[in-house]
């Protein structure tokens, strides 16, 4: 079935309408989240300007805790274990791997915003470059700029999706040619007081244009639509969608980045700012009710007005804390009389433990992973440890999900951005290739190095190998193996594994026949895999877990 411009231009108009509309609704709430881990609270909130304002930063430490959980320092990928490694597989790994690793500051961008927010966006854009390894870049996107078919069930299964964006007009004209474009000015989603439209201040190359991408799945289409070109009624781009997976099924530039889902609507997210943010409310609420009261304990005093002039008054008050206040009334026993402030109510403690308490419920990472001190015993620390670290590692799978189809976007971008003249010397493993876009049209299955792997699980395998140790010796595990394998766990150095000289020989014993004492005897150094351990990890057989003092696991 064919269809008009008017026709499609009518589907990305209703797209964005729907799309503006769902995310018009949720400002006041992502404003509110964006401000708690900003430390702004207080910046569109109403109190009174004459009191003393508090704010915890409870809220950037929150989210930080799992940042530094899920950040991969190192992001990559390998082909899958059943598959055999051809020179080809290895080619398409390099090529992912360093992609990846260019990538990391925009990865941990897009995995911020879907813990403060629902969810978030990475996209990849091609750019020019002679290096075939920087052909592509990667964005990370807030989730009110990508337009989202919701009534799908899940981010494959969609008949559509987009990019609404602001280009730059001079960026505009190299993609789309020297058409005449409305310039208008960049409207910010948090920024109430921005709109688009005309500006007199500023020429028209430093203006934007209102852009959609817009991909058509059911008709295997692209379109580019601006209501500022030919007054909306012309699509700026209309072809195949160029991206393609290895069966030839049309992909989008775009990557989803989910930590939660609403569980009757997997393309609708929830944020994990949401899950405490009544409780910073009430937080900042109470530590500002308690500043203020304070100062209402500083000493204050109510003076007869009539019997002290200013020279008196200031004598008076010369040197203390409090306010003088003057009143003209009889009912004052004396000249001048304090204040009287009524206590806190007995409630404000209680209160603020239970709102703690609460905080505390909303996250899934334990305490001491916050670096908050906890008296739990070792029993309870190492199960609240590995819930910790079962949780987190969802989330991670989460992160590698999205690493790994970057990874695919991106190896399918290059097929295209790739002219089929070209070839590139690339050096794989101390080898010198001669690279084409053939050598990269297989069709892979890749998996995360790091799946699911956070700082505490490492610690918590970590534990659990040097507590084995006794067993494993007991079982006849060879010395060397279980050295080797502590080595790799703790990321030792491999000097590590070198044999160490033989011990020097013993000294002879005294002809006198008598006991031989201290200064007779040669104490040697273990070598054995247990006295390593107990290097790395002492001999008290605790739960050591790693504590950061700004919010996170270090």
């Amino acid at each position: 079935m064919s269809r008009t411009t008017i026709d499609i231009i009518k589907l990305v108009q209703e797209a964005l309408s729907y799309h503006k509309k769902y995310w018009d609704d949720k400002r006041p709430e992502m404003q509110r989240y964006r401000n708690a881990y900003l430390t702004e609270f207080w910046k569109n909130e109403r109190y009174a300007d004459e009191m003393v304002r508090v704010e915890v930063s409870e809220g950037y430490a929150y989210i930080e805790s799992y940042i530094s959980s899920l950040f991969s320092k190192a992001p990559a990928v390998e082909i899958g274990k059943d598959e055999v490694k051809t020179e080809e597989a290895e080619i398409a790994e390099m090529l992912a791997n360093r992609f990846l690793y260019d990538q990391r500051k925009s990865i941990e961008s897009a995995s911020r915003m879907a813990l403060i927010y629902p969810n978030a966006f990475l996209k990849l854009a091609p750019r020019d470059s002679t290096d075939i390894l920087s052909r592509c870049t990667t964005r990370a996107l807030e989730p009110w700029s990508v337009i989202v078919d919701r009534d799908a069930g899940g981010w494959d299964e969609q008949r559509y999706c987009g990019h609404h964006y602001y280009l730059p007009i001079q960026e505009a004209k190299k993609l789309y040619g020297a058409k005449k474009y409305t310039a208008v000015s960049r409207k910010s989603y948090f920024d109430e007081h921005s709109r688009s439209g005309s500006r007199e201040d500023l020429s028209d190359e430093y203006m934007y244009i209102e852009v959609v991408e817009f991909y058509d799945f059911l008709f295997d289409r692209l379109y580019i639509w601006s209501p500022n070109y030919a007054q909306g009624k012309q699509l700026l781009v209309n072809e195949t969608i160029p991206v393609r997976s290895y069966d030839n099924e049309p992909l989008s530039c775009i990557v989803p980045l989910y930590y939660s889902r609403v569980p009757d609507k997997p393309l609708d997210g929830m944020a994990a700012m949401g899950r405490i943010y009544d409780q910073l409310y009430e937080k900042n609420i109470m530590r500002t009710f308690w500043a203020n009261s304070v100062r209402r304990d500083s000493r204050q005093y109510l003076y007869k007005s009539e019997y002290l002039d200013e020279e008196a008054l200031a004598k008076v008050s010369a040197g203390v804390d409090g306010a003088m206040i003057g009143v003209d009334t009889d009912s004052l026993d004396g000249l001048i009389q304090p204040i009287t402030v009524p206590p806190i109510s007995s409630n404000f403690d209680r209160y603020s433990m239970a709102i703690d308490q609460d905080i505390q419920r909303g996250s899934i990472m334990a305490p001491f992973a916050k670096g908050i001190a906890t008296r739990a015993t070792a029993t309870e620390i190492t199960a609240l440890a590995q819930y910790s670290a079962s949780e987190v590692g969802r989330m991670a799978i989460e992160r590698d999900e999205a690493i790994c189809d970057l990874a695919l976007v991106y190896l399918r971008m290059l097929v295209v951005l790739l002219d089929d003249s070209e070839r590139h010397m690339i050096t794989v493993n101390g080898k010198t290739i001669i690279m084409s876009p053939d050598a990269i049209t297989a069709k892979y299955r890749l998996a995360a190095l790091d799946q699911a792997a956070t700082p505490l699980s490492e610690t918590l395998q970590r534990q659990n190998l040097v507590q084995l140790l006794p067993i494993l010796t007991q079982l006849g595990v060879p010395a060397a193996k279980m050295k080797s394998e502590l080595v790799r766990m703790f990321d030792l150095p491999i000097a590590f594994l070198e044999e160490p000289p033989p011990p020097p020989a013993a000294p002879e014993q005294p002809s006198m026949g008598r006991p031989p004492g201290p200064e007779d005897i040669v104490e040697r150094e273990a070598t054995g895999p247990e006295a390593l351990a107990q290097e790395l990890v002492g001999k008290q057989r605790t739960i050591d877990l790693p504590v950061q003092g700004r919010g996170g696991i270090a």
